[in-house]
């Protein structure tokens, strides 16, 4: 049993980027909210609070400050459904616990993205407020962007059975192991493929794919991921069935005590930080518009979600960034 972690012991990690805020996040705040529950999302009244407070909109406003409106909306919806399913299905459930159903559930859930289509005995409310959300953002995206978007869902759900099984079995994956499928598990790369499609533009598929911008978009991935991994930690021991995070991997493999893992896993994050700095200068010097408009969104999932991340009640952390 994973012991309890006071979330004042936390280490303070910062951004080297500005944080900003959507102009228009409070009206996005209030129409999330009522989306989750034209779909039933959130019936459990305890659900509702813990949606209420977690700010999912908010999040979307500070990683996409830019975007159009119809566009945030768009990323509030998805990352309202992320955070509920995520609780749902995923670590705080049983379900999460068991590789063979969370399979039959991604199965479905892939099945929805990819055709857009429910069966007479899809009742689910997950699926049905998906299917809502494939349909704005085929009309929002190109196929290439859609296809860009369905292939990283796609990555999640493997990413999710990936975590079923290991606690299901009582393991931990290793560090290069964790640190590969961590980049998947949290959604993030589902989110970053909207980036364009969110704000009104496409980037090529040439630059979408350039070795240069994939090592960039993994970087940033890993950042955004391993400060949730941190600032999350206290919350997963108190909810989770399973701590399966950067710190927990580091504790395990390393022989550290968890809170000189945590100090680790900061370091690692500073770290990522410096590389992903490195390999940006080279892009925004070489890059095209659209690319440069991708990498300023990049920035603001650096910046945002660790704003985010101490604003949410989610985590409770009470602080500013």
């Amino acid at each position: 049993m994973t012991s309890s972690f006071p979330a004042s012991a936390l280490p303070r990690l910062r951004s080297p980027f500005a944080a900003r805020l959507h102009l228009q996040t409070g009206v996005a705040e209030s129409a999330t909210l009522a989306w989750a529950d034209r779909f039933g999302l959130a019936r459990d009244p305890v659900v509702r609070r813990r949606l209420a407070v977690t700010r999912s909109a908010r999040l979307a406003g500070r990683v996409s400050p830019q975007a159009t409106l119809s566009g945030l909306l768009l990323n509030a919806d998805w990352q309202t459904w992320l955070f509920l399913f995520d609780d749902a299905y995923c670590d705080e459930s049983d379900l999460g616990r068991r590789s063979a159903d969370t399979a039959k559930t991604a199965s479905r859930v892939a099945q929805v993205l990819e055709t857009g289509q429910l069966s007479q005995r899809d009742s689910d409310p997950f699926l049905v407020a998906l299917a809502d959300l494939r349909v704005r953002m085929v009309q929002m995206a190109t196929p290439e962007q859609f296809d860009r978007f369905v292939a990283q869902a796609v990555f999640y759900l493997l990413a999710l059975t990936w975590e079923a099984a290991h606690r299901e079995q009582g393991t931990l994956a290793g560090f290069a192991e964790y640190v590969a499928m961590r980049r998947h598990s949290g959604g993030v790369p589902t989110c970053l493929a909207l980036i364009d499609v969110i704000n009104g533009f496409e980037l090529p598929g040439s630059a979408w794919s350039s070795p240069r911008l994939r090592a960039l978009t993994e970087a940033a991935t890993d950042i955004t991921c391993w400060a949730n991994d941190i600032l999350s930690y206290p919350k997963e021991v108190r909810r989770s069935t399973d701590v399966l995070s950067l710190p927990a991997v580091l504790s395990h493999e390393r022989g550290l005590p968890i809170a000189e893992a945590i100090a680790e896993a900061a370091r690692l994050h500073d770290e990522r930080i410096g590389e992903y700095q490195r390999l940006e200068a080279a892009l925004l010097r070489d890059g095209d518009e659209q690319t440069r408009r991708y990498l300023a969104d990049l920035r603001h999932w650096i910046s945002g979600n660790l704003a985010w991340s101490y604003e949410t009640g989610r985590y409770a952390l009470g602080m500013a960034a």
